[in-house]
């Protein structure tokens, strides 16, 4: 056994006393316990409400509002299910999985493999929307399709998007973030209440959203949509389509794989035991004590990281349903979608209906939300390769997070710059991130997560068979969704070649 595994043959492990505070819950440990889990709400922000939530609005009216909410309650499973493990045995999932007898040697690697994989792609995308919204700004004009203008165009979304990738790499790196990310709270909570505010003066139909939050449809693109947007939806899969609304929702495995090892920074249950290098178990299930009281204490130490995914996930939905809301009355009836060259322009009319000088406010709010979605972006995935690579490659299990930051981040930047330098658009860019890194890992996760559970958990500390048959169904849903979007992303990539 090595020098930083555990030894689980000759010793208890034992949980610290809980807190007060998860003893007996009040509002208030809401706040004190809500701290991973708005990174996660934070890097959302940008593409998955601003962009796809106002999108399907747009496009499908209220019909897709039950998919967004499925969506919001299956990935906040999928982390619960991660975080729920390494509480209570202060081990991340990935190396749980390695020592699984139907998993180990190649599940681990696929889903990290993918999730760094899919690096880049989330990377290039974000940046060129963004640039998207500069040009608007500094009124460059997109121009006619073909033109010398849309040429343009393009090539200054191009260096925006790098400018960006290299400010938010150089933050990262010198880590002084601090007076930014508070300006940028203020401006994105003042943002999103204001949609959320317009979203209600807009006098939604609430039979609508009733019938498409409870009753499930699939409906195709509107007449409209395929014409006059032919380049965005006249050859676009359906699945493909709302896929990528699920995978932009809320991050992706990617995403989660840095946010469940941020969690030992909280030292919440057994992982104030264990430092940032990954200790593993030996092999067989984890030792932990079924004396009743520490069974109390370890089921107890899980209202953390369910309080902290809850808000995080509530207030996700909160203002994915302000921008649907918004995008279904706004935008629908006017037949105008966020597409092509104007993925952020289209959605100023949310506030500048109010007034025309909330337009203003709209753009410095959206900058700031995209920037610090982009900046966050090259945090949580720091995190995430430095998990996956710790877990998976023995040479280094011990390696701080400071040791593989700049090769993460040479990776991250430089790969993001290959992608958005090519000539696709943003949506085609992130849509292989989305489908895989996002929703098929999301859904292979949760599968494997009850398996490991049940293998390595003592009965006492496992899911009850209520909030397992949940997570088997959020992983089920996730699988499905995300090979059926993946298998016409194929077909339809091999017949134009």
């Amino acid at each position: 056994m090595s020098e930083n595994q555990v030894d689980s043959g000759n010793e208890e492990l034992e949980y610290p006393e809980l807190p007060s505070e998860l003893s007996q819950p009040r509002f208030s440990t809401l706040f004190k316990y809500f701290g991973p889990g708005a990174i996660v709400a934070s890097i959302t922000i940008g593409s998955g409400e601003t962009v796809f939530a106002s999108r399907s609005g747009a496009v499908f009216g209220y019909s897709l509002l039950w998919l967004f909410l499925a969506a919001a309650i299956a990935k906040g499973l999928q982390i619960y299910c991660g975080s729920r493990y390494i509480t209570l045995t202060g081990e991340h999932p990935l190396r749980s999985w390695n020592r699984l007898p139907l998993l180990r040697g190649w599940f681990p690697w696929l889903v990290a493999g993918i999730s760094i994989i899919c690096f880049p792609f989330w990377l290039g995308g974000l940046p060129k929307m963004l640039g998207q919204l500069v040009n608007w700004i500094a009124g460059i004009s997109p121009g006619a399709p073909g033109s010398p203008e849309e040429a343009g165009f393009d090539f200054w979304v191009k260096i925006w998007g790098t400018a960006f990738v290299a400010v938010a790499v150089s933050i990262t790196l010198l880590q002084s973030y601090k007076l930014l990310e508070r300006v940028q709270a203020l401006l994105v909570g003042l943002l999103l209440f204001s949609l959320l505010a317009a979203a209600i003066a807009s006098s939604p139909d609430l039979m609508a959203i009733i019938a498409g939050t409870f009753i499930p449809s699939l409906p195709d693109f509107p007449a409209w949509a395929l014409e006059k947007y032919p380049n965005d939806f006249g050859n676009l899969p359906k699945y493909q389509e709302i896929a990528v609304y699920v995978g932009a929702m809320g991050g992706g495995t990617q995403d989660y794989l840095g946010y469940v090892g941020i969690l030992r920074e909280k030292g919440w249950g057994l992982m104030g035991r264990f430092n940032s290098c990954n200790p593993s178990y030996g092999s067989g299930p984890v030792p932990l004590s079924l004396d009743p009281e520490q069974v109390r204490r370890g089921r107890g130490w899980l209202r953390a990281p369910a309080i902290d995914i809850t808000v995080s996930f509530a207030c996700i939905v909160v203002f994915t349903y302000a921008f649907i809301i918004l995008g279904a009355q706004v935008l629908h009836p006017q037949e105008i979608a966020p597409a092509g060259n104007n993925l952020l322009t289209e959605q100023k009319k949310f506030l500048s209906q109010i007034h025309s000088s909330l337009t203003y406010f709209y753009q410095v709010g959206v900058f700031m939300a995209f920037f610090g979605t982009i900046h966050g972006a090259f945090e949580i995935y720091t995190r995430t390769g430095h998990e996956a690579f710790t877990a998976l490659i023995p040479a280094l299990h011990k390696s701080p997070v400071s040791k593989v930051r700049p090769w993460i981040l040479l990776y991250c930047g430089g790969g993001s710059l290959a992608v958005m330098w090519t000539g696709f658009n943003p949506v085609e860019i992130i849509t292989p991130a989305a489908i895989f890194g996002s929703v098929i890992t999301c859904g292979l996760w949760c599968l494997a997560g009850v398996y490991a559970e049940g293998k390595l958990l003592p009965a006492a500390y496992r899911m009850k068979p209520l909030l397992a048959a949940l997570v088997l169904l959020a992983g089920a849903l996730l699988t499905v969704l995300g090979v059926a979007a993946a298998w016409q992303y194929f077909d339809k990539l091999f017949a134009a070649g």
